[in-house]
Parts: structure tokens; C-alpha cells; sequence
């Protein structure tokens, strides 16, 4: 009964690989978007602090 259970795990698995690798494949719409500058900001003792006051 066990390996049935992890045989069918393993074969819906590989069907639900297969289906996802498919409509990939078939799907050209799909643009990469591609960055031309990237620019990197080195923070030092950044203090983005929310202030909470307690009223009261």
C-alpha cells in the first residue's frame, strides 16, 4: 500500500512537471525584462525609525 501511495505521488508529480515545462514552452508572450543601469546604494546607519506616541 505504501509504495502504491508514493507511486502515485511520483507519477503526479512528473505529470504536473510535464504540464508546467508545456505551457512554458508554449507560451512566446511572455517578455524577459532586461535592466540597463542597476544602481547599488551603500547605507551606513540607516535609522528608518517609525516614532509611535501613546496617547493617552
Amino acid at each position: 500500500m505504501k509504495n502504491n501511495i508514493l507511486g502515485g505521488l511520483v507519477i503526479f508529480m512528473v505529470v504536473v512537471t510535464c504540464l508546467l515545462l508545456l505551457d512554458d514552452i508554449t507560451n512566446p508572450n511572455e517578455e524577459q525584462s532586461a535592466y540597463e543601469n542597476v544602481q547599488v546604494e551603500n547605507v551606513e546607519n540607516q535609522t528608518d525609525l517609525a516614532i509611535v506616541e501613546n496617547e493617552e
